[in-house]
């Protein structure tokens, strides 16, 4: 049996948490401690590097049926951001929903987990650009 790439991928970050649910002990995916010894040397400063670069400027994201952007974040600390999202048409972006759908239902379990495990990796590689 074939399996998804990124089931593939992951499945031994997924074997360690079945693990240790069974084990019922600790365990974290993605350790919490800030530390270059962790993260790398400059992975500090790389991510504020990468936050700043997307201040004060449309947020890159693409959505079907934008027109235009919308917002005046303000960051729970109080600075202005000075970023703008996407505006979109809703029927255009419901429809675009509607016809991705079939093919994620198709993809099945392994492919949601896989990319699941995906999103959670690349969240933690830019820990320092969204802390």
């Amino acid at each position: 049996m074939s399996h998804h790439p990124l089931f593939e991928r992951h499945k031994p970050l997924l074997d360690q948490a079945l693990a240790a649910i069974a084990g019922r002990g600790y365990w974290s995916a993605f350790t919490e401690s800030p530390s270059p010894r962790v993260y790398g040397e400059g992975a500090a400063e790389s991510g504020k590097a990468a936050f700043d670069a997307l201040l004060n400027k449309p947020f890159p994201l693409d959505h079907p049926g934008t027109q235009g952007g919308a917002g005046a974040e303000v960051s729970p600390y109080g600075m202005a951001l000075g970023v703008k999202y996407p505006k979109v048409d809703l029927d255009t972006l419901f429809a675009a929903v509607e016809k991705a759908e079939v093919q994620w239902r198709k993809a099945g379990a392994e492919a949601w987990v896989g990319v699941s495990l995906e999103i959670l990796t690349r969240i933690n590689k830019r820990s320092f650009e969204i802390a």
